[in-house]
């Protein structure tokens, strides 16, 4: 299995921190919030990387050949990360579909037993989906079919209607992955939708009959961060554990 990394954007809410370089490289206890995901991915047999850079993508580029030299990595540049989002750096990665792929998101603080789940979970296409703790407007809620299977994901979700927060880490298997790549070409070249987050095309696969579980994280500690604030706790969280 190979991971997709999606390391493009600017992080404009966490300015000052981020005007010398990328989010992903902010500290969080003795590592990088960047370098302690892919020390985690590769504990756990991951050793293949596609990283799409973009905003300082040299810094990221640089951190990763030095910190993890035993590893594969390939690394594509978002040239228009200023103006697109994470279904355009998807897009760029166009991933092999003869394997599956572990899509994540490079801001993202998470323990090493949200991976395991993941990984050991049996169905062929699953998002980690965190259930407890407040559920708000601006996160990527997902809504659950009566049988478990997720039936939407957006933003626009009633938080009182969703089952919990999609988080940023999928897995999909290679006949999702050849599904994808289709659907993400037209929604951002045909129809313009350059600025859309890739669940929207999650979303279209799931309403044509493609099959997507949750992986139920519960309380495991996976944060995004978007904000100084989310930053702060990630650090007082990863102090403490």
């Amino acid at each position: 299995m190979k991971a997709v990394l999606l390391a493009a954007g600017e992080a404009r809410r966490l300015r000052p921190l981020t005007d010398d370089r990328p989010k992903c490289l902010l500290d969080v206890g003795s590592e990088t919030i960047l370098a302690r995901a892919v020390r985690i991915l590769a504990e756990n047999g991951i050793d293949r990387f596609t990283v799409v850079d973009g905003y300082r993508g040299d810094m990221i580029r640089s951190a990763l050949n030095a910190g993890f030299s035993g590893l594969d990595f390939s690394f594509i540049r978002n040239e228009d990360f200023a103006s697109t989002n994470n279904a355009w750096s998807l897009m760029l990665a166009d991933h092999d579909v003869t394997e599956p792929m572990f899509l994540l998101d490079s801001d993202i603080v998470f323990e090493p037993a949200v991976i395991r789940r993941l990984l050991e979970h049996p169905a062929p296409n699953r998002l980690g989906l965190r259930t407890t703790g407040e559920i708000g407007a601006e996160e990527m809620k997902a809504a659950l079919a009566a049988d478990g299977r997720v039936s939407g994901l957006s933003k626009e979700l009633d938080p009182l209607a969703a089952a919990g927060e999609s988080v940023g880490l999928e897995i999909f298997s290679p006949e999702f992955v050849a599904a994808l790549y289709p659907v993400l070409r037209r929604r951002l070249h045909e129809e313009a939708r350059v600025n859309e987050f890739y669940e929207a095309a999650f979303a279209e696969l799931i309403d044509t009959g493609h099959e997507v579980r949750p992986v139920n994280l519960e309380s495991l500690i996976c944060l995004e961060i978007d904000t100084a604030e989310d930053l702060a706790a990630a650090r007082r969280i990863v102090g403490d554990s």
